[in-house]
C-alpha cells in the first residue's frame, strides 16, 4: 500500500522485496544497452519534494525533458534502508506518490534511441500485475511497447528492469505504467539512462 503524510511519502509492499532475479527481456536488453546520458531525479530537490503535474528536467548532457502525470503530483523520494523498495540504497527516485497511479509521460526535446530504467509497482498480495513502457515517435504513433507480466515471469514486485531501444532513433515520447488487474497503480522509477546517438 502507499503510505504518506505531510512530510513523507513512500511505497510499501507486502511481497518479498529481496534480490529480484528476473531473467526477462528488460534485463537481457540492459546487458547490451550503451547509455550516453542520464536523467538523475536528484536534481529535482531533496527527498520528499512534491512536484507539479507537469515539469521540465534537464539530462546531464543538456537534453530538456518534460515529465507529466494525468492528475495529482509526483514525488522525489530516496531509497533508504527503512523503505521496502528494491532499488540501491541512496538512489534518487521519482514516484507517482500517494494515491496517484500514473502513468507517467516523458517527452524528449528531440528523438532519442532508447532508455534503460527500473520500475517498482505498489502491489498488495496480488500476482496479477504488469509494468510497461511504450515509445512514440514525433507524430505520436506507437513504435514499440515493452510489457512484463508478473504472472508470466514470476516477478516478485521488486525493481523490474525496463529497457527499450529503437534502432532508428525515433523515441520522442514514453508512457510508463504499472497495472494490477488492468487498473493503473502507483509506482516508482530510478534514474533513467538514455541512448541519444
Amino acid at each position: 500500500m502507499i503510505v504518506g503524510d505531510a512530510k513523507t511519502q513512500y511505497i510499501t509492499t507486502t511481497n518479498n522485496m529481496t534480490a529480484n532475479a528476473i531473467n526477462a527481456e528488460g534485463e537481457e536488453k540492459k546487458n547490451n544497452f550503451q547509455a550516453d546520458d542520464v536523467i538523475d531525479w536528484q536534481v529535482l530537490g531533496k527527498a520528499c519534494t512534491s512536484l507539479p503535474t507537469t515539469f521540465l528536467v534537464t539530462s546531464r548532457q543538456g537534453i530538456t525533458v518534460q515529465v507529466s502525470i494525468a492528475s495529482g503530483h509526483l514525488s522525489r523520494i530516496d531509497q533508504t534502508s527503512k523503505e521496502p523498495l528494491d532499488f540501491s540504497i541512496g538512489d534518487a527516485l521519482l514516484s507517482t506518490g500517494f494515491g496517484n497511479p500514473g502513468p507517467i509521460t516523458i517527452v524528449f526535446e528531440h528523438p532519442i534511441y532508447g532508455v534503460n530504467m527500473r520500475i517498482q509497482p505498489d502491489v498488495v498480495n496480488d500476482p496479477d500485475y504488469s509494468v510497461s513502457i511504450e515509445a512514440f515517435d514525433r507524430l505520436d504513433c506507437s513504435i514499440e511497447k515493452i510489457k512484463h507480466s508478473a504472472l508470466n515471469q514470476n516477478l516478485d514486485a521488486g525493481a523490474i528492469p525496463l529497457t527499450l531501444v529503437d534502432v532508428k532513433g525515433r523515441v520522442k515520447k514514453l508512457v510508463i505504467a504499472a497495472k494490477e488487474q488492468g487498473i493503473h497503480i502507483p509506482f516508482a522509477i530510478n534514474s533513467m539512462e538514455l541512448k541519444t546517438v
